[in-house]
């Protein structure tokens, strides 16, 4: 099985991000969604939804931003961890 990293450090493609991790999740790749550097800035019920959708299959969010581990249940990494983890990818889809 693949492993796909999307790492998201554009706020503005946050929404892009979701829906590329989503998608490959649907063609049943290991995906690892990414968040840098900023906490999501619109947490609306669309994004929630799409959130549980990724966790039900399995994919995994995580960031380095400790507000989005509190609030939105990320699984929270330092840079170091994170650039540990793609090391072990296939490819990375950078936003």
């Amino acid at each position: 099985m693949k492993k796909v990293a999307v790492l998201i450090k554009d706020v503005e493609q946050q929404y892009e991000g979701l829906r590329v991790s989503l998608g490959a999740l649907l063609d049943e790749v290991d995906i690892q969604m990414i968040v840098l550097n900023h906490e999501i800035a619109n947490m609306d019920e669309a994004y929630r939804d799409n959130m549980e959708f990724l966790d039900e299959m399995e994919g995994q969010r995580i960031s380095n931003h400790m507000g989005n581990a509190e609030k939105y249940n990320f699984q929270h990494a330092t840079l170091k961890e994170i650039a540990e983890r793609l090391k072990s990818v296939d490819l990375i889809i950078p936003f």
